[in-house]
C-alpha cells in the first residue's frame, strides 16, 4: 500500500500489521492489542468491511461499515481516538524500564464490546460468534497466554470487560422488557414467566394475545387471582418462595395455602430476629 497513513497512525499500523501476521496465528504480532482490535473488528463487520476500505484508502466507507449497526458516529471518532492514544502511550511505554498500564486499553475495550452488542440487538450474532468475541476481548474465555498477561498489566480488575460485556446485555434486556410493556400496555412479571417456560427471547416472537395468555398461566400456575387488587402482592409473596425452595407454596386450599404464606414470613422474621440479636 502507498505512504500515505489510513486514518490515523494506529489504524494503519493495527490494519497494516493484522495483514503480515495473519498467516502465523499463534505469534506475538498477531496477538498484540492493536492487531487483536482489527480481528475483532472483522469478526463484528466482517473482513470485507474491513479490509477493503483499507486497500482503497477509503475511510469514510471505512466509518460508514463501523456504524451499520447503528453506532452512533461520535462514539466511532471517540473510538479512533482512543485507538491512537492507546498506540502514542504504548509507544512511550515502551522506552520505560517501568512499564505503566495503559489507560486507553480498556476504554478500546469498551468501544469493541458497545459495537458488538450493538449487533447482537439486530439479531445477527450465532452462538460461536459471540465465543470467539469472548475469547477475543480479554474475558476468561481467553486462552492465549500473551493476551492473558496483557489483560493482568493494564487492568486494575482483570474481570472489568467481562463484567462491561455483561452490563451491557442486562441494559438490552431491559430495553426489550420495557418495550414488551409497551406493547401490551400491561405489567409483566417476567420471574412469574419464567416459571412457566417463558423468556424474553419467547415474548418477542409472540403476538399480544399470547402474551396475555402467558402471564394468565402464570397467575394460574402460583393460583393467583390477576383481577384481585393484591394480585401483585400475593405473586411476588408466592414467587420469594419458589425462588427458596423451588416449588410453589399450595396445598389445594385456598386457607391453607394463606397459612402457609404466613408461616413463611413468620420464619423469615424470626431468622432475622436472630441475626439482629447476635449482632447485638
Amino acid at each position: 500500500m502507498k505512504d500515505k497513513e489510513f486514518i490515523n497512525k494506529a489504524f494503519n499500523k493495527a490494519i497494516k500489521t493484522y495483514i503480515e501476521a495473519k498467516e502465523k496465528p499463534n505469534s506475538l504480532l498477531y496477538n498484540s492489542f492493536l492487531v487483536v482490535t482489527i480481528r475483532v473488528l472483522a469478526l463484528i463487520y466482517g473482513k470485507t468491511d474491513i479490509l477493503n476500505p483499507y486497500y482503497l484508502d477509503n475511510s469514510v466507507v471505512f466509518f460508514q461499515n463501523l456504524s451499520k449497526y447503528g453506532v452512533a458516529s461520535a462514539d466511532i471518532a471517540l473510538f479512533k481516538e482512543e485507538l491512537l492514544a492507546f498506540y502514542e502511550f504504548d509507544l512511550v511505554n515502551a522506552k520505560r524500564k517501568i512499564k505503566l498500564q495503559n489507560p486507553h486499553f480498556k476504554n478500546v475495550l469498551k468501544y469493541l464490546i458497545d459495537m458488538f452488542v450493538a449487533k447482537k440487538k439486530n439479531g445477527k450474532v450465532s452462538f460461536n460468534d459471540e465465543e470467539k468475541f469472548l475469547e477475543l476481548i480479554y474475558t476468561t474465555h481467553t486462552k492465549n497466554a500473551y493476551r492473558i498477561s496483557y489483560a493482568y498489566l493494564n487492568l486494575e480488575d482483570v474481570m472489568y470487560t467481562e463484567k462491561y460485556y455483561y452490563s451491557k446485555l442486562n441494559e438490552m434486556d431491559m430495553t426489550r422488557e420495557l418495550d414488551l410493556d409497551k406493547t401490551i400496555r400491561t405489567k409483566l412479571n417476567l420471574d412469574a414467566l419464567n416459571a412457566i417456560g417463558v423468556n424474553l427471547t419467547n415474548l418477542e416472537n409472540m403476538s399480544v394475545k399470547d402474551i396475555e395468555k402467558a402471564k394468565n398461566e402464570a397467575y394460574n400456575y402460583f393460583e393467583v387471582d390477576p383481577s384481585s387488587a393484591t394480585s401483585e402482592d400475593e405473586l411476588n409473596e408466592k414467587l420469594n418462595y419458589y425462588k427458596m425452595y423451588g416449588k410453589k407454596v399450595t396445598s389445594g386450599n385456598g386457607y391453607v395455602d394463606i397459612l402457609l404464606l404466613m408461616s413463611v414470613i413468620v420464619t423469615s422474621f424470626s431468622v432475622l430476629a436472630i441475626i439482629i440479636f447476635n449482632i447485638i
